[in-house]
């Protein structure tokens, strides 16, 4: 007897379902994206109780007729595929024709169509025959999904929280509202709206509309002509930054889709002016002959394979650095204007050991050295050190004011004795010692030391301020979403006293007395974001997350030139913080060549 058999019908839908509809976001995007290729201008999504409840889509689209509306609860049957000529060029959102009978197979199905001429109305329940009806002749087309998985209670089991399966229904319609800005999208989720857009094709008023004015505001035109492909869009400015990828939106040909290599340049082109563990924001719509993509390559079209991605990718990196490159005169004014017009280089003083290293990373320093120094003093040995108070000049310089006493360094018992003798590549002071050399990342060295001052200044200040100017937070509504009572304790755990303002944002009433400089407003975002965005909030790693962002921020960066007295100072203090190594992300901030390995590079005797 034969052990092989043909599968039913509707235990092979079923198998299709668990490929095309993982979750409620995924029966959206299903609908959605039919009702973008039937030509719709208007989409209104519903979502009711996290998708499990009810999920509709309401569209203005063609519609169909009866014989169609029959047809499409049936598997591979689709208007979109004629011949092995149309798989090679596809320029649809669907075509395999598994979406709608993959739906029907988990949940109740009630659909109303028309396409003008015909109305039909469908009943639709797993493993029962299609009830149809006529229908109003209202041009376009309604789903209405519920119970949906009720009869595959397995894969019920596996479905996130509320919050998880909103937020990712939410970024699902985000996304589609981005790639098609010439469609108007309304979302309402349990019966309030989400967010609206109006369809008038202006891909910054959508995103305006999705993620707030503010960051709309920091959006950099971003263009790029190629052999077979294009692009258009906007990367925001360096001032916009996530501690996560998830704001990098690539669309192709309009569809959302995941290019690692296309993100990685875009990344990569953001090096020089964000610091590490940062990510842009950023959305970009790549047209590309349909000849060289092939969409078919994933079963929710998640991912693409292109022909030409390694020269698109090579052309977005360049374009990313020629668009941020036109920003740089931007940070060296705000800089100059942002500076102290004071800045006391003495590292035994009490005006230094409480010093703010922000005073290293706000201005441009003057490319000369301090002369008639002897690099061969050491910075924890030497009987004599003169210190400088440096201060603004007209030309935005910086030039030597007034000497003060001589003061006495003494060695830190867990590091070497250095001699710092000067800079390479504006960013790296090297110093010489009885055992070798050593080279200190000024960034990674000032970040040690500001977390530190950060850390405990944190740990023993508890007291909180009241903002003189209201400070509102702008977030997309799939964050703002996530606002709940475990999300406020959070922020008031670290002192941050927030409240609802508007249906996407969220104002800081009080804040910490640590966060009370102007520059420290991003730091407050980024905490706020980085909260809503975590559904398991860890107080301590949030904590950290706080004062390593401000740390950062007011760290010296790289291509500063660093005077001597500079250079000690910074060496000092590094000297005094509790682990000296390494920067708060891990990375070193001293590196060591040894007496061995140096004469080894030399080839000298007995190497």
């Amino acid at each position: 007897m034969s052990k092989i058999k043909l599968m039913s019908p509707e235990l092979a839908n079923m198998i299709a379902a668990g490929e095309v509809i993982e979750r409620p976001a995924s029966v959206i995007k299903e609908l959605v994206e039919n009702s973008i290729d039937a030509n719709a201008r208007n989409i209104i999504v519903q979502i009711f109780d996290s998708g499990r409840g009810m999920i509709s889509v309401k569209d203005d689209g063609d519609g169909m007729d009866r014989d169609d509306s029959i047809m499409a609860f049936k598997r591979h049957a689709s208007s979109k595929l004629r011949s092995f000529y149309d798989l090679m060029r596809i320029s649809t959102l669907g075509f395999r024709g598994e979406a709608l009978p993959s739906i029907a197979s988990v949940a109740k199905v009630h659909m109303i169509t028309s396409d003008g001429s015909e109305g039909s109305e469908v009943f639709s329940l797993p493993e029962e025959e299609l009830k149809v009806s006529d229908a109003p002749l209202r041009k376009g087309t309604y789903f209405e999904i519920k119970e949906l998985f009720f009869n595959t209670p397995a894969r019920l089991k596996y479905l996130k929280g509320p919050k998880s399966e909103n937020s990712a229904c939410i970024e699902t319609v985000e996304h589609l509202a981005l790639g098609f800005p010439s469609v108007a999208f309304e979302l309402k989720i349990d019966g309030r709206t989400a967010f609206k857009t109006n369809g008038r094709g202006d891909l910054l008023e959508a995103i305006a509309s999705i993620y707030g004015n503010n960051i709309a505001k920091a959006c950099l035109p971003f263009s790029l002509m190629g052999d077979g492909y294009s692009a258009n869009g906007f990367i925001a400015h360096p001032s916009i930054s996530y501690s996560s990828k998830f704001y990098i939106l690539n669309f192709l040909n309009d569809r959302s889709v995941y290019m690692p290599k296309i993100q990685k340049a875009i990344i990569d082109g953001y090096k020089d002016y964000l610091p590490p563990n940062r990510y842009p924001f950023c959305a970009i719509h790549f047209t590309v002959d349909y000849s060289l993509v092939d969409v078919n390559v994933h079963p929710s079209k998640k991912e693409v394979r292109l022909s030409c991605q390694d020269k698109m990718a090579s052309d977005v990196h360049m374009r990313t650095r020629q668009t941020l490159a036109l920003t740089r005169g931007q940070f060296a004014e705000q800089k100059i204007l942002e500076a102290r017009p004071s800045i006391i280089v003495d590292s035994a003083s009490p005006a230094v050991n409480n010093a703010d290293y922000s005073d290293f990373s706000s201005s441009e320093r003057k490319e000369s050295r301090t002369e008639g120094q002897d690099s061969r003093e050491s910075l924890f040995s030497r009987q004599e050190t003169e210190t400088a108070v440096f201060t603004l000049n007209d030309s935005h310089g910086y030039i030597e004011e007034e000497k003060k006493e001589p003061v006495v360094f003494e060695k830190h018992t867990s590091f070497p004795i250095l001699y710092p003798i000067g800079q390479v590549l504006k960013t790296y002071i090297v110093c010489d010692s009885e055992d070798g050399m050593y080279l200190i990342d000024q960034h990674a060295a000032a970040e040690r030391i500001n977390f530190e001052k950060c850390e405990d200044e944190f740990k023993n200040n508890h007291d909180r301020l009241v903002p003189l100017f209201p400070i509102v937070v702008e977030l997309p509504f799939s964050l703002r979403n996530n606002y709940d009572a475990s999300h406020i304790e959070a922020l008031e755990k670290l002192g941050i006293m927030t409240s609802q303002f508007g249906p996407t944002s969220i104002k800081a009433d009080e804040i910490p007395s640590f966060l009370k400089y102007k520059d420290d407003t991003s730091v407050l975002n980024d905490i706020i974001v980085q909260v809503l965005s975590d559904s398991k909030v860890d107080s301590a790693s949030i904590e950290r997350l706080a004062i390593a962002t401000k740390a950062c921020k007011m760290s010296i960066k790289a291509n500063n030139i660093l005077t001597h007295d500079e250079q000690v100072a910074l060496i000092k203090h590094l000297s005094d913080c509790r682990n000296p190594l390494n920067c708060p992300h891990g990375r070193p901030t001293v590196i060591k060549i040894s007496e061995q390995e140096i004469e080894k590079l030399f080839k000298r005797s007995g190497f």
